[in-house]
């Protein structure tokens, strides 16, 4: 989600509405219709449609939002959104955030800057590793955010769709079933790299109004695809299933709604849909997946070290690395041996970087010897980082 926070504006609040401006707080219940106003007003969308998976009017869900009001209305807020990220054998996890937005004549005073810095401290008492949004990198970065992340990004037109109709096959909209979603939720648990879902969970971000399900079933075998928009050219948002089911969605899908192209994104890592879209996309590259802030660098790399541990075999690697964020004052060692294990104290010569330079490093879209001019030493770094996760579009907030 992006925000709402630009330069000042010319129109400045009168000096008796700054004075009335409140302190940061959690959003309450009965709050619930006047946020979800300020927030289609600021967004122009409506945020509690498209996002009805993260904005419900209960207590603990209006509870994830930080507002500060000027007596008498909301002017800015920050969403924190929990997620987990698994990431093979581990989990990371994560705060996702979303809506931030500052009423128009409110903007330039540092609101926003007051709600993410509240946001951060509160994030870091609740443990999280790391946080992730989606927005503006200039704005971002001042805080630690940087675009990090890989992933496949893909599209599909109609001449890579094979020609005819699914035949002897149900390709219903997804229903909310007992069935589909156990369906859906095995293939996605399946997943080296997701965003772990409960099933209510599941069955929220299912049921974003904006999206749509179709499901497919034939010989006991199933496969599902759900997508976004209303042109000919949409966003293909997650799939799974047996291929030929697959190929029986494309078919409906760009024959049904009449489509030119179908784009969309997929993790890095060991997929048995990787071939399935190369071998059916027009064109493919790798791009970032969103912005990531480190919250707790030690906690992030000792929660990758089986990824980094069988990155390591055979590189024969001996010693230690200490990485420094000068920013946040975080330091955490890396010893490599017989396996890798991780520390809180500085051992054998350091890497000192920003935060947002360490987001690049360990958590980035490229090698690190194209980001960073490092001493042939640390060469092996390519080999290490960067370090892979997924967030797919159903679940971003």
């Amino acid at each position: 989600m992006r925000g709402r926070e630009s330069l000042p504006q010319s129109a400045a609040t009168t000096a008796r509405e700054r004075q009335a401006v409140t302190p940061p707080r959690k959003a309450t219940a009965s709050e619930y219709d006047e946020l979800i106003v300020f927030l289609n007003r600021i967004f122009r969308i409506r945020m509690d449609r498209q996002y009805s998976h993260i904005y419900k009017p209960t207590r603990k869900d209006m509870s994830k939002n930080i507002i500060i009001r000027d007596g008498e209305r909301i002017v800015s807020c920050v969403g924190i959104f929990p997620m987990t990220l698994v990431c093979g054998e581990v989990q990371l996890s994560v705060g996702g955030i979303g809506g931030v937005s500052t009423k128009p004549r409110y903007r330039g005073q540092g609101l926003m800057t007051t709600l993410l810095n509240n946001s951060i401290s509160m994030m870091r008492r609740r443990k999280y590793d790391i946080s992730i949004l989606w927005g503006d990198r200039r704005r971002y970065a001042s805080f630690g955010w940087e675009n990090a992340g890989r992933q496949y990004a893909f599209n599909i037109d109609r001449r890579h769709v094979s020609p005819g109709k699914a035949i002897d096959a149900e390709i219903p909209r997804f229903s909310n079933s007992a069935a589909d979603l156990r369906e859906i939720a095995q293939l996605h648990d399946e997943r080296e790299l997701r965003v772990l879902r409960t099933p209510q969970q599941l069955k929220s971000v299912l049921n974003r109004h904006t999206y749509n399900t179709w499901v497919w079933r034939k010989d006991g075998a199933f496969a599902y695809m759900t997508m976004k928009g209303r042109t000919k050219d949409r966003e293909l948002i997650e799939f799974g299933g047996d291929p030929s089911g697959l190929d029986d969605l494309l078919r409906f899908l760009f024959n049904e709604y009449k489509l030119e192209n179908l784009k969309g994104t997929i993790a890095v890592s060991r997929s048995p849909y990787l071939p399935f879209i190369i071998s059916r996309s027009s064109q493919w590259g790798v791009r970032f997946i969103g912005m990531v802030k480190i919250l707790n660098l030690k906690s992030v790399l000792e929660k990758f070290v089986p990824q980094i541990d069988r990155r390591c075999r055979g590189l024969g690697l001996k010693g230690d690395l200490t990485l420094e964020m000068t920013d946040s004052q975080q330091v955490a060692s890396l010893r490599f041996g017989k396996s890798v294990t991780v520390g809180d104290r500085k051992k054998g010569p350091s890497l000192l970087l920003s935060d947002t330079e360490m987001v690049r490093l360990i958590l980035g879209t490229i090698p690190p010897s194209h980001a960073f001019e490092l001493d042939k030493s640390l060469d092996y770094l390519d080999s290490l980082f960067p370090l892979d996760f997924y967030v797919g579009r159903l679940d971003y907030v």
